[in-house]
């Protein structure tokens, strides 16, 4: 085992060059050579974290009033108010690009394990490819995420060409890395997850933020609904639904403000007794923001976004409220019509039951199946709504018309997934589509932004910490 496979985490000394590539500044100093001590990386709090949840400031979903005396854009990092506005630079060399930056530290946790784990000592080998096989959905997991922000979404026709980000496979930060292309990103992400799912455990270890069978199934539902692949997000949709497809009714739930948020005793805010990412069943695979609550408290809903909701649907009740606190002074429902984010649990932005449920669905609608379809959707709006106001949806209700099913499901994804770091991509994916292409319009200081269908300022520009050592890579336009 070489040193310099391990250099990301446990280096026994700083060196300049380990800021040649994504600026990673490392800080543990053990070298693994157990199981024991490869395992215990994906125990560690540096991977709890993930995404970037400012990235929903660029989407539709979205609402940053600036009435008084809650003043939301103001309010706003400067990189966030950049997001909101559309700029595809929104942070300096000086700044850092939590995604970029974190996201590539945890891939270079995961390729320690990746690379070594096999060569350490104890344990039998079945533990240790599955132990191996979890860091490689981890990894996937992370370029799925990086690529989609950074890089055009997937076109086959043109993918072979687009330029992704780098593939990052070895745990060697002061390596030369390339940008691959957006299908050689897309083919690793795809090997990665094959290549675990026969190790995978069927229940995660531990805790839910280790990697199982039903979650690498999942990803890769995910990620062939981004391909356009629908045959095999269904394939996948429904292996992973095999596994585990548990619904919790949301009526369980409650509004309890102003009572603290789980796990922070004393903490002076709080919203709904929802259980966190890890004690929550519908998750299959655990993150958190960098900021546990993400956008809460920081943005409102969009005028379309909140038209989407009825009062009797829980999402609604539960993740959203007129104003903070309960009874403030300034009450954006009255002002606007809208309503605050307010999710007031350490919620999952990672993998989940009910986006399988979507990815099977929208799959299925595409590919004729408009029984099917409605049959995984009115699952989930069971859980959502109260009983006494579900109506189950058939296709004659729609008038067996595809369009019409399709346009249902991906209303009932936006609502499930709305502030969970995935709309972004789900627009960049829709405006391939002429019928879905839509043109986001955010308002600022006076001033009006417009985000075009397939626009470039949909893809942020690399990190400039990580370009500046990379001249010979090519930017974003």
């Amino acid at each position: 085992m070489k040193l310099k496979q391990i250099i990301p985490i446990c280096a026994t000394v700083l060196i300049t060059s380990c800021d040649k590539f994504l600026d990673i500044k490392p800080k543990d100093k053990f070298i693994p050579t157990t199981v024991e001590d490869f395992e215990n990386m994906l125990n560690s709090a540096n991977l709890v974290n993930s995404g970037d949840y400012w990235l929903d400031l660029m989407t539709d979903d979205v609402l940053l009033p600036e009435g008084q005396p809650a003043n939301l854009y103001a309010s706003q990092q400067p990189y966030a108010r950049k997001i909101y506005t559309f700029k595809t630079k929104p942070y300096e060399e000086t700044d850092n690009d939590f995604l970029w930056s974190e996201g590539y530290k945890r891939i270079f946790y995961f390729n320690t394990v990746i690379n070594n784990i096999m060569e350490a000592t104890g344990r039998p080998e079945a533990y240790r490819k599955s132990v191996r096989a979890e860091a490689l959905v981890g990894r996937a997991f992370e370029h799925l995420a990086i690529v989609n922000v950074y890089a055009k979404h997937y076109d086959e026709a043109t993918a072979a060409t687009d330029p992704g980000i780098p593939i990052a496979l070895i745990g060697d930060i002061s390596a030369k890395f390339k940008r691959n292309t957006v299908k050689e990103v897309y083919e690793q992400i795809i090997k990665d997850l094959n290549d675990a799912v026969p190790d995978l455990p069927a229940q995660p270890k531990i805790t839910s933020f280790r990697a199982n069978k039903p979650a690498a199934y999942a990803l890769l539902s995910r990620a062939y609904l981004y391909m356009g692949n629908y045959e095999l997000a269904k394939k996948n949709a429904e292996l992973a639904l095999e596994l585990k497809a548990t619904l919790y009714d949301m009526n369980n739930y409650q509004v309890t403000a102003p009572g603290p948020f789980p796990y922070v005793p004393g903490t002076p805010v709080g919203w709904t007794n929802m259980p966190a990412a890890q004690g929550n069943p519908e998750t299959l695979y655990a993150r958190h923001f960098l900021r546990p609550f993400g956008l809460a408290q920081y943005t409102c809903a969009s005028s379309e976004l909140s038209a989407l909701f009825t009062n009797d649907d829980q999402r609604w009740v539960l993740y959203y409220a007129n104003g903070w606190p309960p009874a403030p002074p300034f009450n954006y429902w009255n002002m606007y019509q809208v309503k605050i984010f307010l999710r007031g649990e350490f919620y999952n932005n990672a993998v989940g039951i009910p986006e399988v449920y979507l990815n099977g669905a929208e799959a299925k609608a595409r590919l004729n199946d408009l029984t099917g379809a409605l049959e995984l959707v009115n699952k989930l709006r069971k859980s959502r709504i109260t009983p006494s106001a579900y109506v189950e949806v058939t296709a004659a209700d729609l008038g067996n018309d595809p369009e019409r099913v399709l346009r249902f499901v991906l209303d009932e994804r936006r609502r499930e997934l709305a502030f969970m770091n995935l709309r972004t991509a789900d627009l960049k994916r829709l405006n391939k589509e002429t019928r879905f292409q839509k043109t986001i319009v955010h308002k600022a200081e006076g001033v009006e932004y417009k985000l075009l269908p397939n626009s470039n300022e949909y893809l942020r520009q690399i990190w400039p910490a990580a370009s500046a050592f990379n001249p010979d890579w090519t930017l974003n336009p």
